[in-house]
């Protein structure tokens, strides 16, 4: 019995110091960035030895690589899910609640004051100072998420050509990018100049703004095809 038992604590153990690793990681790359974490740093906070990270990672630049993992993923799957539920609904949404549940959906995991913290920092830091494959964000995150969203804006949304809708979705996602910058930059401070009073605030401002651009493209390319007929 006791040779079962530990026989079963032994791969829940090694588990268990893997996630450690990994959430120590995320804390300290946001912190100190690459550069300024050492793999001591990250195994002395986790509680760990050095040999860990070399066997569950197999190196510094792995346990990187898997720390955005880890957390592209996630929130990648957060905003499939809220698509997709979004997008069973019936009666069918609207234009404008599509954009209401493609903000919320993209906003609230990353105003979390730990996890969307760090990711969003972690982030900046990767576009200033690039460590990571260049397909990672694109091929694993990027891609699925532009593909979903642009299929649905073109079941709620006006007819619109392909590559419209998908400057459509970019142009969506710079707006809550530099919300949610903002908002982790200036929430401490009173500059209702910079950033909105409340992210609600922002979001109506948001549905009302993105529809009515989607659909003056969506007009103009109607326009054009007049003109041109």
């Amino acid at each position: 019995m006791d040779a079962e038992l530990n026989h079963r604590r032994v791969p829940q153990e090694a588990e268990e110091t893997r996630e450690r690793i990994l959430s120590t990681a995320q804390k300290l790359f946001s912190e100190k960035g690459f550069e300024g974490t050492s793999v001591r740093d990250i195994t002395t906070e986790a509680g760990c030895n050095v040999a860990s990270v070399n066997y569950h990672f197999g190196g510094k630049e792995n346990l990187y690589l898997e720390t955005f993992r880890s957390m592209l993923v996630v929130l990648r799957d957060q905003r499939l899910a809220v698509i997709g539920e979004l997008m069973a609904r019936d009666p069918a949404p609207t234009l404008e609640e599509f954009l209401e549940s493609f903000a919320e959906g993209f906003i609230d995991p990353l105003v979390d004051e730990s996890r969307g913290r760090m990711f969003t920092i972690l982030v900046s830091r990767e576009m200033f100072n690039p460590r990571l494959p260049h397909n990672v964000f694109v091929d694993e995150f990027i891609q699925p998420l532009l593909e979903r969203a642009t299929a649905a804006l073109a079941e709620v949304g006006p007819p619109l050509d392909p590559a419209a809708a998908r400057l459509c979705i970019m142009s969506m996602v710079g707006q809550l990018l530099h919300a949610i910058k903002a908002h982790h930059l200036f929430s401490c401070h009173d500059h209702p100049e910079v950033v909105p009073e409340s992210l609600a605030d922002y979001v109506s401002h948001f549905v009302r703004f993105s529809a009515g651009g989607i659909r003056a493209c969506a007009g103009k390319a109607e326009s054009q095809s007049e003109d041109s007929a």
